[in-house]
C-alpha cells in the first residue's frame, strides 16, 4: 500500500499551477503599473524642464531621457504624447541626434504606428525631429512598405530628398522595399515608378556582390544588420511577384540562393590548344 504514497495527489498540482499562474499574473501587472507610473512622471519632468519657459529651473533634460521615453511608451496614444514634447526641446535651443530618429522609428514600429513617424518626419519645423541618417530614412521605409499603402512609401521616398540623403534608387535596401511596395499596386503610376526602380536595382544588384543574411538569431537582432535583412527579404518577394507575372527573374538568385556570384563583365576566354582542337 506504501509502495506509491510519495506521489503527489493530481488535485495539488492543478492548485500549484493555479497558485503559479495567479503569482505570475499579478507580478505582470505591477510590473506594468510601475512602468507607466515611471513613463507618466519622466513625461512631466521633461515637461516641465522644457519650452520657452520653465516651469521648473532646477534640473536639466538629458539627450538620453528621450530614449528612455520612448522605451517606456507601451502604446501608441503614449508615443505620441512624446512626440508632442519634441517642439519644447526645439524651444530650448536643443537638438535631436540619429540616435533619437532611429529609436523613435524602431519604436513606431514596434507599436505599429509608422504613421506617427510618417507625420513627425514630415513637419519638421513643428516637431524638430529630422530624418538625419540613411539608416533611419531605410527603417522608415521598412516600416509601411509591406504593410501600408503605397501612397506612403512615396512620402518616405520623397523625404529622402527633403533631408538630402542619397536617392533612394541609388540604395539598393531603400531601391528593393519601394519597387516592392509599387508591385503591390495596380496604378499606373506605381507602374512607371516600378519600371525605374527596377532598371535601377537590377543594375546595381549585378554590379555587386550578394549579400547574406546571418543565420543566428543573436546576430540577426543587431540593428546594424537589419538593412541586409530586409534588402533579402523584399528582393525573395520581388521574385516570387516576377515568376508568377512572367517577368524576369533568374539574375535574383544570386541574392536570394548560394549561387556563386560573377561580375557581370567577367567570362572565361577559351584556352589556344581547345581552340586548337575545335578547328
Amino acid at each position: 500500500d506504501d509502495l506509491f504514497s510519495f506521489a503527489t495527489p493530481s488535485g495539488t498540482l492543478a492548485s500549484d499551477a493555479s497558485k503559479s499562474t495567479t503569482a505570475s499574473k499579478a507580478k505582470s501587472q505591477d510590473a506594468a503599473t510601475r512602468r507607466g507610473k515611471q513613463f507618466y512622471e519622466l513625461v512631466e519632468y521633461v515637461t516641465n524642464r522644457t519650452g520657452r519657459k520653465r516651469v521648473v529651473k532646477a534640473g536639466q533634460v538629458r539627450q538620453t531621457a528621450w530614449l528612455r521615453l520612448f522605451q517606456l511608451a507601451n502604446s501608441s496614444e503614449q508615443l505620441e504624447m512624446v512626440a508632442e514634447l519634441f517642439p519644447r526641446w526645439r524651444d530650448s535651443g536643443k537638438e535631436f541626434c540619429p540616435i533619437h530618429a532611429e529609436s523613435f522609428i524602431r519604436r513606431c514600429e514596434e507599436l505599429k504606428c509608422p504613421t506617427l513617424a510618417l507625420k513627425v518626419f514630415g513637419d519638421h519645423s513643428k516637431y524638430g525631429l529630422g530624418l538625419s541618417s540613411l539608416f533611419a530614412a531605410r527603417h522608415l521605409l521598412h516600416s509601411v512598405y509591406n504593410k501600408r499603402p503605397l501612397s506612403d512609401s512615396m512620402t518616405v521616398a520623397a523625404l529622402f530628398g527633403v533631408y538630402k540623403l542619397p536617392p533612394v534608387s541609388s540604395d539598393l535596401a531603400a531601391c528593393s522595399m519601394l519597387y516592392s511596395a509599387c508591385l503591390k499596386d495596380n496604378s499606373a503610376n506605381a507602374r512607371i515608378v516600378g519600371k525605374a526602380l527596377y532598371e535601377e536595382l537590377q543594375k546595381h544588384a549585378l554590379d555587386k556582390p550578394p549579400v547574406k543574411a546571418p543565420q543566428e538569431s543573436v546576430v540577426r537582432a543587431r540593428y546594424a544588420e537589419k538593412p541586409n535583412i530586409w534588402l533579402l527579404d523584399a528582393l525573395r518577394t520581388i521574385e516570387k511577384v516576377h515568376k508568377k507575372t512572367g517577368k524576369e527573374w533568374k539574375w535574383m538568385r544570386y541574392w536570394t540562393t548560394d549561387r556563386e556570384w560573377r561580375p557581370r563583365d567577367t567570362f572565361t576566354p577559351m584556352r589556344p590548344e581547345t581552340t586548337a582542337d575545335h578547328a
